[in-house]
């Protein structure tokens, strides 16, 4: 974003900008790794000084708080990643692949060094463990957040225990 200069973007050129090229950028990264929330921070200030005065060296006024921005556009906001609850997300859905296709290379791999004698939602984190394990984890929080348990036949579900109705908030 550095070599970008203000006197070639408009408002609306800066923000799809911004949305497709610096975001997509940092996707690959982020489905591999947990960034830091110092990392986090950085870049989404890097992000903010470019929206706000269209150049990372000169200092401009922000007019609106940055979490207004990462709003969805469905609430009528601009719908800017947050760049930290977005890395979680992409590490979440390396556990729902390790759940809904145990028989894959990858989840047999994991399985047989991480959690052989429990499931997924279970597994802990050895001292020995891969960074990349340790982003898996951090990731499985996120996805704990939207899971529910399908009731069947009753065989593989605590009723008090698993969450298998979905919250009113």
């Amino acid at each position: 974003m550095s070599g970008w200069s203000e006197r070639l973007f408009a408002c609306a050129g800066r923000e799809i900008l911004l949305m497709t090229i610096v975001q997509a950028i940092l996707t690959f990264s982020m489905s591999c790794f947990l960034l830091t929330k110092k990392v986090c921070k950085r870049l989404t200030s890097s992000i903010a000084k470019f929206w706000w005065g269209s150049s990372l060296d000169k200092k401009s006024l922000h007019w609106i708080a940055w979490d207004k921005l990462a709003t969805p556009k469905i609430k009528g906001e601009m719908g800017f990643r947050d760049l930290r609850q977005f890395n979680l997300a992409l590490l979440g859905k390396h556990g729902w692949r390790l759940m809904t296709d145990p028989h894959s290379l990858c989840a047999r791999l994991l399985k047989s060094s991480y959690f052989h004698d429990t499931d997924f939602m279970h597994a802990t984190i050895p001292k020995s463990a891969s960074t990349t394990w340790r982003a898996i984890i951090a990731g499985r929080e996120a996805l704990n957040v939207g899971l529910l348990k399908r009731v069947g036949d009753g065989a593989s579900i605590l009723a008090w225990e698993d969450k298998w109705i979905p919250s009113t908030v």
